[in-house]
């Protein structure tokens, strides 16, 4: 990668990550929704004498877990998020990496000019 490409490749991948960190919120909630859906059929379902199927909180929760398990819809987003957070990690990781190197290189450069201007002065 040449060097003078620093800010133009920072800027690209921090949109990039911007782009993943908004699809992922995208996805959390539509997983929340999914979420939200199955919890009111739980809390409403009812046994064939009229009386809650889930009677406390606990039988609740982990009815939705079995339920969010047992979803295509939730799986799926549950994978998209993780491909999500794996290829944001990577991102945030390359992004710190062109931090360090352009600040690399801007430091090179003072001492390059700061060279060039003594050795200008001395002669």
């Amino acid at each position: 990668m040449e060097r003078a490409n620093y800010p133009e490749q920072i800027e690209k991948t921090a949109l990039e990550l911007g782009e993943v960190q908004r699809e992922a919120a995208e996805q959390r909630e539509r997983l929340a929704e999914i979420e939200s859906i199955l919890t009111l059929e739980i809390a409403g379902a009812k046994s064939s004498e009229g009386k809650p199927l889930y009677s406390n909180e606990a039988a609740r929760n982990a009815e939705l877990i079995l339920r969010l398990r047992d979803s295509e819809d939730a799986t799926q987003i549950k994978g998209l998020l993780e491909r999500a957070d794996e290829k944001k990690a990577r991102l945030l990781a390359h992004l710190e990496r062109l931090r360090g190197e352009f600040k690399l290189y801007l430091v090179e450069r003072q001492a390059e000019i700061a060279a060039m201007m003594s050795t200008s002065l001395v002669t």
